[in-house]
């Protein structure tokens, strides 16, 4: 599911995990963005749930709720929330954890009553977005798994959708099953969607990682060669100072969580129409939350 936007400013934020207080800032500086005419979108990049246990409230439910009455990723709503791991692996009943923290079970409690309808809201974001002027914007960054052209192709990318053979996801959609996300990952989307949206970037592929990023944009520009996509923005790792250059043409942004404090968290404000040549010129683009 790749959503395209060909005009029109956006305001890009990223990996909010539960953060209420950066959530309702997110949506006040949008707000006077907006009415100046120096913003049409609001873009979440995913990873909107799960709070790190003792940094702040755990918000991740009411965050949800305010986006679905705001009808984001409706036709006629101008925010737009893209699907980032959190989200996904409550769609297939994968639990998550990371080190000694476990992420899933506290939403899942909190969203007993209301599942089906989050889920639904889970499922109807998009893996990506394209800008006119040839910037890809996604969740997790670039993988090894673009590489093989065998794995995906970008008419699968186009019409991927939450519904397909494997379907104990949706029979079970009002209760948390982990043993449906055990079966899950041993379907062939189930490995690939755990490889796109759980890779490390740089981080677990070093040098490489640069190579993985050219054929992500290539492979998305498949069917705009005469205006290719040239640019990556995405969040998923943190970036102490709020934003940072990976490579000559992939801008990583962090609006919240991984920021070493509020005084660095950022966001990206760029025209869709727009051409920017690399990630350096991106980053000139980026704009302090507080």
């Amino acid at each position: 599911m790749i959503r395209d936007i060909s005009s029109g400013k956006l305001m890009i934020v990223s990996d909010l995990h539960g953060n209420g207080y950066d959530f309702r800032q997110v949506h006040k500086v949008y707000q006077t963005l907006k009415a100046k005419g120096k913003a049409d979108y609001l873009v979440f990049l995913g990873d909107l749930i799960h709070a790190y246990p003792g940094k702040q409230k755990d918000e991740s439910l009411e965050m949800i709720e305010d986006l679905m009455d705001l009808k984001a990723n409706q036709a006629e709503s101008d925010v737009i929330c893209l699907l980032g791991n959190h989200e996904f692996v409550h769609i297939y009943h994968i639990p998550l954890a990371k080190g000694q923290l476990e992420f899933t079970s506290w939403f899942e409690y909190r969203i007993q009553k209301c599942r089906e309808e989050v889920i639904r809201f889970f499922m109807d974001m998009p893996l990506m977005l394209r800008t006119q002027g040839g910037t890809l914007i996604n969740h997790t960054g670039a993988s090894n798994r673009y590489e093989n052209q065998g794995d995906i192709s970008l008419k699968e990318l186009k019409d991927f959708n939450h519904q397909d053979g494997f379907t104990k996801h949706l029979e079970g959609i009002k209760t948390f099953d982990p043993q449906i996300g055990s079966e899950f990952m041993n379907t062939t989307k189930g490995d690939f969607l755990w490889d796109i949206l759980m890779n490390g970037n740089e981080k677990q592929f070093g040098e490489d990682y640069h190579g993985f990023v050219d054929r992500l944009l290539q492979l998305t520009s498949d069917d705009r060669q005469e205006q290719p996509l040239n640019t990556l923005v995405s969040g998923h790792i943190a970036a102490e100072y709020g934003a940072e250059v990976v490579g000559e043409r992939h801008l990583r942004i962090c609006t919240s969580a991984g920021a070493l404090g509020d005084l660095e968290k950022k966001f990206l404000l760029i025209d869709a129409a727009k051409t920017y040549k690399d990630a350096a010129e991106l980053i000139e683009y980026c704009r302090d939350l507080y």
